[in-house]
């Protein structure tokens, strides 16, 4: 492997994100080899016709584009989207707000987005109208939430794929709004507040404005790129043009552009890894309040590389795809 083909990179608004581009280690030796997983056919609490299996839903799209909700007694048909609780919660409205030496009570929302009445995600992948029926709710839910003055942020990811966490295999994303902001949005924060003392200028701002090789797409309202310091291969980053802390501001058509992003992006990385089904998160980042200048994002990062002691230890990934190469492919087959 050539000293020419090894690089460290740190990303530009978040100084802990180091990645070694190491291009020529794909070719090495490999003893392990991924298990396929194989999910087997069953029954879904997500699907239509199995709403008594969930927790009433706190918000529901219906097919007439009206939002209601569930009653204890009574659940909403006829469905495109539904929000409600999670039934095993990271955190709870139940509990007091509350903080000690180091430690928070774990007050918030934990709450479930399905995002369509398809169960297969194939499937979903084809109805962009879905997934932007899906971010109509969620705008609305997150407006709901963060009149509670005790919350601070609102965390929203998606798990697709055994891999990367999904536990049930419908089409959903999640929400934890919690009383502090978490650390990696903190430290962005932090990294966005120093950039703009130094050049007087958002980082992410930046990043729409200049032509990149790393550019994938570039709509009327969004900018993907693969991300400079990456920590996956093919890892992307999409980009509002509009400089806003959150979502809250983003219009119908700015969520439909996105909605056919999103499903044009995980489509075209099954295609280019020549894979049925690609293990993926995606989270948004957002700021709510008054925590400080920012630039709302997706980060979208398809599991690939498997992480040794090196990445867990020290926080620095070796990354064997150049970020410039990655956005090369996946223009060719968008």
């Amino acid at each position: 492997m050539s000293a020419d083909s090894l690089e460290i990179r740190v990303s530009p608004f978040n100084r802990s994100r180091v990645s070694i581009i190491a291009i020529g280690r794909k070719l090495r030796f490999k003893q392990y080899r991924e298990k396929v997983y194989v999910s087997a056919k069953q029954f879904c609490p997500f699907c239509p016709g199995n709403e008594e299996y969930t927790p009433p839903a706190i918000l529901v799209l219906t097919k007439e584009m009206m939002f209601k909700k569930d009653s204890n007694g009574f659940r909403v048909r006829n469905w495109l989207v539904r929000i409600f609780p999670n039934e095993y919660p990271a955190l709870s409205r139940n509990i007091n707000v509350g903080a000690g030496k180091n430690k928070y009570t774990a007050y918030g929302y934990h709450e479930v987005i399905v995002e369509t009445p398809l169960h297969e995600e194939d499937m979903y992948l084809e109805k962009t109208e879905h997934t932007y029926y899906a971010f109509l709710a969620l705008r609305k839910r997150i407006k709901e939430i963060i009149n509670d003055p005790n919350i601070e942020n609102i965390l929203v990811i998606k798990n697709s794929g055994f891999k990367a966490g999904a536990s049930i295999k419908h089409p959903h994303l999640q929400l934890f709004a919690t009383t502090f902001t978490p650390p990696i949005i903190a430290n962005e924060i932090k990294g966005f507040k120093e950039c703009m003392e130094k050049h007087g200028k958002c980082p992410l701002c930046e990043i729409v404005e200049k032509q990149s090789p790393r550019t994938v797409l570039d709509t009327k309202y969004f900018k993907v790129e693969t991300r400079y310091a990456p920590q996956q291969p093919y890892e992307l980053i999409i980009i509002p043009k509009k400089h806003e802390k959150n979502m809250l501001k983003t219009s119908n058509e700015e969520l439909k552009d996105l909605a056919w992003i999103l499903n044009s992006i995980v489509k075209t990385l099954k295609h280019v890894l020549k894979k049925n089904s690609i293990n993926y998160n995606y989270w948004i980042h957002m700021v709510f309040k008054n925590i400080g200048e920012y630039h709302w994002h997706i980060e979208l990062q398809p599991l690939i590389e498997t992480w040794g002691g090196c990445e867990k230890g020290s926080g620095v990934h070796i990354v064997t795809v150049k970020p410039e190469d990655a956005a090369n492919k996946l223009r060719k087959n968008l």
